[in-house]
């Protein structure tokens, strides 16, 4: 399967039922259901609590807390950049609403800080830094209404 994040194509081959290849890495886990779209996995370094719910072609997860939005592409789509984000580009991770903004543009982040809070379905997803960089634009304020699709902010990498 090919899985499309914030512009980046990602080759997942599950080669049994613990073991998946992840962009050629062997990743090993155990994966079990806990309740409708809920997993629980666990590897020798750590166990995480996963919500993943499938929509089309587009693949909806937390991890952890961390929401994640994914898209299923073809060899075709993954080489064409009709639907990518801008490059360090956060999206909405399903329809909400923006309840906390911790940065204006201009802004040095490192990678996994807090940039913006987005409640959907009575949970809080936490948009963070896929980088260390500068936040180069930012689209939204606390109240906003919020879909998946364009760019909320864009984190520029540091040189």
């Amino acid at each position: 399967m090919r899985l499309k994040f914030s512009g980046h194509v990602h080759n997942i081959v599950r080669r049994s039922e613990n073991a998946f290849d992840v962009d050629g890495t062997r990743v090993d886990a155990s994966v079990t259901s806990a309740g409708p779209a809920r997993f629980e996995g666990r590897n020798e370094d750590s166990r995480r609590r996963v919500f993943v719910v499938r929509d089309g072609d587009h693949v909806f997860a937390q991890i952890d807390g961390r929401p994640y939005r994914l898209n299923i592409v073809s060899r075709s789509a993954a080489a064409s950049a009709d639907d990518d984000v801008a490059q360090g580009g956060l999206e909405a991770p399903m329809p909400g609403r923006v309840t906390r903004v911790a940065i204006s543009v201009g802004d040095v982040v490192k990678r996994g800080q807090e940039l913006i809070v987005v409640e959907a379905m009575k949970m809080e997803n936490a948009l963070i830094a896929p980088m260390d960089g500068v936040v180069k634009s930012l689209a939204v304020k606390v109240g906003d209404m919020v879909a998946p699709g364009p760019a909320l902010v864009v984190v520029e990498a540091a040189p």
